[in-house]
């Protein structure tokens, strides 16, 4: 008997991605389907006529029910899309450039950019997402600069609500334009970013991929397992049946092979889904308080910046340290009283460190240096 024949032929799975344009104007649907490597085909491309009322001027006004008409619409024409990509209106992105100390780790990075993106808006703005570049060659020595992009955490989560409505997954969220240069329309390369990557998306595709690696890992040794097994038991079977194997009995074989593969497929796809949507939720909730609380403090640091500066701020997981030199021990004492009085510390900030330096200021006025340390509350 050939072992190739007994086993059933890998087949890639298809996957099918809704690119929406989501305009001032007009509004743009593209489905591209391909495997999991690579896009192959464009099903369909069309300017959408929604029913009024879901959308304005290209703000969504019911998410659910966009999700919902949008699902029995390409239900309609056939399709079964599994994800989508969405891109929202420039001008609701707001444009910065940050300069952050080297070194730093993604999850501080994200930290220290969205704090001084926040602070730079004005009172009351509403808390954002952020996605960076790194401008390259365009620091000091021991800095970096970023391009960071910032949008509205609420119109974020209600795009979020436009894909779990429908019953897609959400891959990328960016601004039309920005999302992947096409000559076509803003659509056909939305769709393409969920097989590139695109220049800007706001969902948490960096800290995404790193949790993904140990899940892609065990999913390899699974299947290597399931293969093993297979094999183990085909060989079994094989022994005790003898010669005398009828023909019919190897194509049941093949057939329940065939449909356990797709079983298997099936149950892959729905297990990864459900672990990205979760890890959006749980990186939304986790994040949800970061913004507020690193509002209060900045704007703490940037009030108190009579008579002190501060040199450099870092934060590793809940602990928070600032440096930062002042002209006299109570101007560094003040600062520390107006930390203590904000509402977001497990472990109120205490100065560990206050000396003064060897030279003085160019005003010829002494200037201390001083160290505070503190812990954040859980979930900061």
């Amino acid at each position: 008997m050939r072992w190739p024949f007994w086993l059933p032929r890998s087949r890639p799975r298809r996957l099918c991605v809704v690119g929406l344009d989501v305009g001032p104007e007009v509004y743009r649907l593209a489905v591209l389907v391909g495997t999991p490597t690579r896009p192959e085909s464009v099903c369909c491309a069309e300017l959408l006529s929604l029913p009024e009322g879901l959308v304005a001027h290209g703000e969504v006004l019911q998410p659910l029910a966009l999700g919902q008409w949008l699902h029995a619409y390409l239900q309609a024409k056939g399709y079964q899309p599994q994800a989508m990509c969405i891109g929202l209106n420039d001008a609701w992105v707001s444009h910065h450039t940050v300069s952050l100390t080297a070194g730093l780790s993604k999850d501080d990075v994200v930290f220290q950019l969205q704090a001084e993106v926040q602070s730079a808006l004005p009172d009351g703005a509403a808390e954002v997402c952020v996605d960076y570049d790194v401008i390259p060659e365009s620091a000091e020595a021991g800095e970096l600069l970023y391009q960071v992009q910032a949008l509205s955490r609420a119109r974020m989560e209600t795009v979020l609500r436009v894909a779990e409505s429908a019953g897609w997954l959400a891959l990328v969220v960016a601004p039309r334009r920005a999302a992947l240069a096409s000559p076509y329309d803003e659509a056909f390369g939305l769709a393409l970013g969920a097989w590139r990557e695109t220049a800007v998306n706001f969902l948490p595709h960096r800290s995404f991929m790193q949790a993904l690696l140990p899940y892609v890992w065990w999913l390899r040794v699974g299947v290597s397992v399931i293969v093993a097994t297979s094999l183990t038991a085909g060989s079994v079977g094989v022994f005790f049946s003898g010669p005398e194997t009828k023909p019919q009995h190897t194509d049941q074989w093949v057939s329940a092979a065939r449909a356990h593969e797709a079983a298997q497929q099936a149950h892959t796809q729905a297990k990864a889904a459900q672990q990205r949507g979760a890890e959006q939720s749980h990186w939304l909730k986790a994040h949800q308080a970061l913004p507020s609380q690193s509002l209060q403090w900045s704007r703490v640091l940037g009030q108190a910046a009579q008579g002190v500066r501060v040199v450099r701020l870092t934060q590793q997981a809940a602990h928070w340290t600032v440096h930062g030199e002042a002209l006299s021990p109570s101007h560094a004492q003040q600062l520390v009283a107006k930390l203590k009085a904000l509402d977001i510390w497990a472990q109120a900030p205490e100065l560990l460190q206050l000396h003064v330096m060897p030279a003085a200021s160019s005003a010829g006025l002494p200037v201390w240096q001083f160290r505070i340390e503190a812990n954040l509350k859980a979930g900061a």
